[in-house]
């Protein structure tokens, strides 16, 4: 009988309606945040886990809001889910702006490679799930 309430609270989750890239997108922001939170729970204890522990576990938090928040509201059809289509501007914007941290400098290489990765990713994928919803802004 205690099961019953969690298994109420992860309904939603019985009906994933999401395109299969920002499945696997949800599923990466997921795995990141956990490793974050949680460093060496799935990677060794070797460089990868040191990096991660220096990391703040805020920033696991914060993603892996994100992934459950694009899990969680996955159940509604994809034209109805307000999430997905809000992301679309918000993911080319932050996008945009890790480009022009990118191209500005300021910080080391390692934080440049990092940005220009993310600006890519985002803006791309932001762009492509736009052009998937056929709402581009």
């Amino acid at each position: 009988m205690a099961i019953l309430p969690l298994l109420t609270f992860l309904n939603p989750l019985t009906h994933i309606n999401l395109p299969f890239p920002i499945l696997i997108h949800a599923l990466g922001l997921l795995y990141i945040g956990l490793t974050t939170i949680f460093p060496g729970i799935w990677t060794s204890k070797g460089a990868a886990a040191k990096k991660t522990q220096e990391e703040n576990p805020m920033f696991g938090v914060a993603v892996l809001a994100l992934g459950l928040a694009y899990l969680f509201t996955s159940h509604m059809p994809i034209e109805e889910n307000q999430f997905l289509q809000a992301t679309v501007p918000v993911r080319i914007l932050l996008g945009a702006v890790c480009l022009l941290k990118w191209w500005v400098g300021g910080c080391d290489e390692g934080m440049r490679k990092t940005l220009l990765y993310t600006g890519l990713y985002d803006g791309i994928g932001g762009a492509a799930l736009g052009l998937w919803l056929g709402r581009f802004w």
